[in-house]
C-alpha cells in the first residue's frame, strides 16, 4: 500500500499529481489523481486539495479492503506454511502430538500459534476433543481479535478423531515419530462414550433414556466384559 506524490517535471510522462497503488491477494491496482485542472475557472489551490482528499481516500478505501480480505483469509483458510495434516481450516491453530509443560506423557493437543507466546490445549483424561477445542478457540479468538460471531462458528467446527489419526501416520511414516496408537486414546474417547450409550439405548430397548443412566449402563456391560475377558 503506498501514496506517492510527483511534482511538475519529475516524470518524463508529464503527470504530476498523486499515485496510489496497493497490491491485493497479486493483483496490482492503482490510481492516478492528477493536478492538471480540467480548466482554468477552477483555482489551483481549491484542485490541490480536492486531488490529494480524493488521493487519502481512495488510499483509504485500498487498505480497509486489504485488511478485510486478510481477516476472511486469516479466518477461512489454512496458513499457507501450515505443514501436512495440521491444518483446521484457518490461520492461528493447528494439530499436534508431543508433550509438553501441561503434558506428563505424549498425546494429541491443539496449539494456538500466536508469534512468540504459543499455547497448547491438550487432550487428556481432563479435557476431553470438544472440550479442549473450546478452550483453543476462546484462546484464539482472544489473542487474534476475533469477531465473537467468527468463534460462535469455529467452536461448531470440532475437527474429526481421524485427523488426529492421519497426523500420527504422517508422523509416523514421514517425520520420522514413533507414536504409538495409544497416543489417540482420549481423542477417541467421546466417540468411544457415544457409542456406547447408543449400545446400550439398543440393548434397554429405549428403557433407559437419561444420559447419565445410558452412560452408566454401558460402563457396567464393559466392566462385565472386562471381568469375563
Amino acid at each position: 500500500m503506498a501514496i506517492s506524490f510527483y511534482e511538475k517535471g519529475e516524470l518524463a510522462s508529464g503527470f504530476h499529481g498523486w499515485r496510489v497503488v496497493a497490491t491485493i491477494r497479486g493483483k496490482r491496482y492503482q490510481k492516478y489523481f492528477s493536478l492538471k485542472r480540467p480548466n482554468t475557472r477552477i483555482s489551483e489551490e481549491f484542485w490541490h486539495k480536492y486531488q490529494e482528499t480524493r488521493a487519502k481516500y481512495y488510499e483509504a478505501r485500498y487498505m480497509a479492503r486489504s485488511a478485510a480480505i486478510q481477516y476472511l483469509d486469516f479466518i477461512g483458510r489454512d496458513h499457507p506454511a501450515t505443514r501436512p495434516y495440521r491444518g483446521v481450516g484457518f490461520h492461528g491453530i493447528t494439530l499436534g502430538i508431543g508433550s509438553g509443560k501441561s503434558a506428563s506423557q505424549e498425546t494429541c493437543y491443539f496449539s494456538v500459534n500466536k508469534r512468540g507466546a504459543a499455547n497448547k490445549f491438550y487432550i487428556d483424561e481432563r479435557a476431553s476433543l470438544s472440550q479442549a477445542w473450546e478452550q483453543a478457540v476462546q484462546h484464539w479468538g482472544e489473542v487474534f481479535d476475533i469477531r465473537p460471531k467468527d468463534i460462535a462458528k469455529k467452536l461448531e467446527q470440532v475437527p474429526s478423531p481421524d485427523q488426529f489419526k492421519s497426523l500420527r501416520k504422517q508422523l509416523n511414516e514421514h517425520e520420522g515419530c514413533d507414536y504409538q496408537a495409544s497416543v489417540l486414546h482420549h481423542v477417541y474417547a467421546e466417540q468411544r462414550s457415544q457409542l456406547e450409550k447408543h449400545k446400550a439405548k439398543k440393548t434397554t430397548r429405549g428403557k433407559l433414556n437419561e444420559d447419565d443412566l445410558l452412560a452408566m449402563y454401558a460402563n457396567l456391560e464393559r466392566q462385565v466384559s472386562e471381568f469375563r475377558n
